[in-house]
């Protein structure tokens, strides 16, 4: 669930992960602070900070937003974890920053 968007799920979902992952100015850093997981271990959940950078659309500049995200897993029947649902939210709107050399 990404800031000012609809619920991205399924192809929605692979279509902004793909637009992201091609943009040459992306990258992201997470900061987890706390991971927590039920007493009967079927469920888990991540709380951090992230700061992102990506290219703006309109005009062509670099952007970066600093936020907060939770995310919850589910456990799998052969032990693995599945990430279920994924919340962030920006501290502010994103600043322009000089691009990486």
């Amino acid at each position: 669930m990404f800031p000012n968007s609809a619920i991205l799920q399924g192809e929605n979902l692979r279509t902004a992960i793909r637009a992201l992952a091609a943009d040459p100015n992306f990258s992201i850093q997470f900061s987890t602070d706390r991971v927590e997981v039920a007493k009967s271990g079927e469920i888990g959940y991540t709380r951090g900070t992230y700061t992102m950078t990506m290219s703006d659309r309109d005009p062509k500049q670099v952007l970066r937003e600093k936020g907060k995200y939770v995310t919850i897993y589910s456990r799998q029947a052969d032990g693995s974890w599945k990430m279920m649902e994924d919340i962030n939210n920006a501290d502010a709107p994103a600043i322009p920053v000089a691009p990486a050399k």
